[in-house]
């Protein structure tokens, strides 16, 4: 059997490192934020992390929103007219309407396109524990995998990719409606601060509450360590805030016997997500061996 090309694409909120995706030829749609005063930014026209995070502390608040349609279609389309298949791997559709904008362009284009095939993938994740699909997808494309055993794959062990991440300030997710007020006000009473995850609904929710970020970062480590990442699959994700992303690949490399790859899997969340997180936000991505109900939480 002739297994056709197929094209790798995601959106940018997976956080696949741009590097990466210029190398290895996966596609990135973007994703849009803006201010008050109209501008909209995400495509061409975008804002450098330290003006974007000046402007959240200055008390601007940042709207975000997913795939154009029209878009979507360009790359697509411009993908099947040169015989190629696709597979998408989307941002989480708990959190983003990109999923079913993709999904919806799809269906459209293979009807345009008798005999095309196009998959697109609900991540159910968000940033570097969605981006580590992608990664483990182009592994097997270049072991010359058909593209329905790689999705069929990625789909079998989807909720083994993990994100752990906590931020300074959870006033970011509630105001954007990511995290609930209720479950935000911890985040104002005794320096706690929460360990957060992407339950199995794609969902942002508090996984442990920890006093001071040290701790945090201690409990984010051991839990990560008793969750056995597989060592080939892992992201450290910062916002405006490198240096606490190296110290946070150090750790790991000298707690979990893990180097992370500081070129390809050490990057800054994108500002579509980090209008949503503040700056200082620090996150782990990794493909876990074990299971939640194998962790001492």
């Amino acid at each position: 059997m002739i297994t056709r090309e197929y094209t790798l694409i995601t959106d940018v909120n997976t956080d696949v490192h741009p590097a990466y995706a210029k190398k290895e030829g996966i596609l990135i749609l973007p994703q849009y934020y803006y201010f008050e005063d109209g501008v909209i930014y995400g495509d061409e026209t975008v804002l450098d992390e330290d003006t974007f995070y000046k402007r959240l502390a200055a008390g601007e608040t940042a709207k975000s929103s997913g795939v154009n349609p029209d878009r979507a279609r360009r790359t697509f389309e411009e993908e099947l007219k040169k015989g190629k298949d696709i597979l998408a791997i989307i941002c989480s559709s708990g959190l983003s309407m990109s999923y079913n904008t993709c999904k919806n362009v799809a269906e459209e284009l293979m009807a345009d396109y008798p005999g095309s095939r196009i998959i697109v993938m609900d991540s159910l994740n968000e940033s570097g524990g969605a981006g580590l699909m992608l990664y483990v997808a182009r592994d097997m494309q270049k072991e010359g995998k058909p593209m329905e055993e790689v999705a069929e794959y990625i789909e079998t062990i989807k909720q083994d990719f993990q994100g752990l991440f906590l931020v300074d300030d959870l006033k970011y997710l509630v105001r954007g409606g990511r995290l609930s007020p209720f479950s935000g006000a911890f985040g104002t009473l005794l320096d706690i601060k929460p360990i957060l995850y992407l339950n199995e609904e794609g969902k942002i929710v508090p996984l442990k509450k920890i006093r001071t970020r040290k701790r945090a970062i201690n409990e984010l480590l051991r839990i990560a360590k008793e969750m056995d990442p597989d060592k080939r699959y892992v992201y450290v994700i910062h916002t405006n805030n490198e240096p606490s992303a190296h110290e946070l690949a150090d750790r790991i490399r000298d707690e979990l016997g893990i180097e992370v790859d500081r070129t390809y899997n050490l990057g800054s969340l994108n500002n579509t997500i980090g209008a949503h997180t503040g700056p200082n936000a620090l996150g782990f991505g990794f493909l876990a061996h074990k299971k939640w109900q194998d962790v001492t939480l």
